[in-house]
């Protein structure tokens, strides 16, 4: 486990670069914009590349030596720690990529397929159609951000579980 520090700050960077896009995303002056687009993609890379971070750090912390260009979920889960059991958290990685939840949507999202919704009423009144497409579009806005944060936020509880449970079932747990 002497590599196991900067893998571990790798994963947080990652989980931390996410955080930090999505706190930019809610700055209502980009909303709209090819800047809002911009992060939403760095978001999404960041918060994906936390479980490829987190399968090097899983790889570390049971001393598997699984080369980083084959360290997929799959692998991780074929694979046996030195007790010759199956490591648990590439199972319950894999279950989650099988369902449909947050992490399989996360893994398929892509900002560009988001529809706008604009349904503006008619009116005589060419501002107050305007303004009712304006708040339809604020709408999609904030229920993307919203997903983002929950994406996120399942995310920083999700590798905090896991990590515990294989530095526990590797005997690497922090002495207390």
């Amino acid at each position: 486990m002497k590599n196991y520090t900067p893998l571990k700050e790798i994963t947080e960077s990652r989980l931390n670069y996410a955080k930090l896009y999505l706190e930019e995303l809610k700055n209502p002056t980009i909303s709209g914009t090819e800047i809002e687009k911009a992060h939403q993609y760095s978001f999404l890379f960041h918060l994906k590349g936390v479980v490829d971070a987190f399968l090097v750090e899983i790889n570390e912390i049971y001393g598997l030596g699984l080369k980083r260009k084959h360290l997929t979920i799959d692998s991780l889960k074929a694979s046996k720690a030195d007790s010759k059991k199956p490591i648990k958290e590439g199972k319950k990685l894999g279950k989650l990529m099988e369902k449909e939840n947050w992490l399989s949507e996360l893994k398929s999202f892509d900002p560009n397929k988001v529809k706008a919704e604009k349904k503006s009423k008619k009116s005589k009144d060419k501002d107050e159609s305007s303004t009712l497409e304006e708040e339809n579009s604020v709408i999609q806005v904030t229920s993307v951000l919203e997903k983002f944060a929950e994406w996120h936020s399942e995310m920083e509880k999700l590798i905090t579980e896991l990590r515990e449970s294989a530095l526990e079932a590797s005997g690497n747990s922090p002495k207390k």
